[in-house]
């Protein structure tokens, strides 16, 4: 399975959702393969220093590069996971084709409130903590739902 996260400048969010998941991935033996883009990203960017420190804080080495999201990263994505609300929302006007594989992430796991995934963007480290928390309670539920197929 092939799995698209998507955020804004794809630097903070969807990088930490891409390294997560691959490590949960790899640690549960699955077929899965990861990959993050931004609805506004600059090419090229790396991940922001506190991604990057609470990645490697967890053992995963991320070899990233911001960038955008394009049809053909849409084409070979058979889940698209979404930061927000309004992530989802310019996807599914860019690219009306790939609506019905596109969900926030919190709507995908079904989890009540809020759709939207906190941005630790410009913040400290406790921020991005904040947002890590978030993530890998989401992403068990995606793993669980993935493996229940």
């Amino acid at each position: 399975m092939n799995i698209l996260f998507v955020c804004t400048g794809n630097t903070c969010r969807s990088p930490m959702a891409e390294g997560l998941l691959r490590q949960m991935a790899e640690q549960q033996k699955l077929n899965i393969q990861v990959q993050s883009a931004g609805v506004a990203a600059f090419p090229g960017s790396p991940a922001s220093t506190h991604t990057l420190t609470i990645l490697k804080n967890r053992g995963v080495s991320l070899q990233h590069q911001s960038q955008p999201v394009t049809a053909e990263l849409l084409q070979w994505a058979d889940l698209v996971l979404t930061m927000t609300g309004s992530h989802k929302q310019i996807l599914s006007q860019q690219y009306p084709q790939a609506l019905d594989k596109v969900f926030t992430l919190k709507e995908y796991v079904e989890v009540g409130g809020s759709l939207d995934i906190a941005d630790p963007y410009g913040g400290g480290l406790q921020d991005y903590q904040v947002t890590e928390k978030e993530l890998e309670d989401a992403l068990r539920v995606v793993l669980k739902k993935i493996i229940s197929f």
